[in-house]
């Protein structure tokens, strides 16, 4: 069975399958080799600020969407970093420890962005 034109010029100009090999797979194994081309995002490392002035945690904020965090509102399943407040809610503390996040202060945070290192 011949695959679609638009399938056939898809995998001409990003594989380099003989045409034989075209001739070979169906409509199905063509698509699961464009689907397969598509590189796949790397996680992003999630973060929540809590317990923070809004003017402060905005600039909180800003820096981790620079340096390519994924900000989260609460305590999700991929959060990886709770970056606590003076005002930060224990119950808020409670779940990410429950949860195994890590707990950073905003100068932590800071230095994490700065070096890489991340405190115990």
């Amino acid at each position: 069975m011949a695959l679609s034109e638009k399938l056939t010029g898809i995998l001409r100009s990003n594989t380099n399958l003989s045409e034989l090999d075209l001739n070979n797979l169906t409509e199905r194994q063509g698509w699961d080799i464009v689907y397969s081309l598509k590189p796949k995002a790397e996680p992003k490392t999630e973060i929540c600020f809590t317990g923070f002035s809004p003017k402060v945690k905005s600039e909180l904020t800003k820096i981790a969407e620079e340096n390519n965090f994924r900000i989260a509102k609460s305590i999700t399943v991929n959060l990886n970093f709770l970056c606590c407040g003076q005002n930060a809610g224990p119950a808020k503390i409670k779940k990410a420890k429950e949860k195994n996040v890590i707990l950073l202060n905003a100068e932590e945070f800071r230095n994490l962005i700065k070096t890489g290192e991340i405190p115990r």
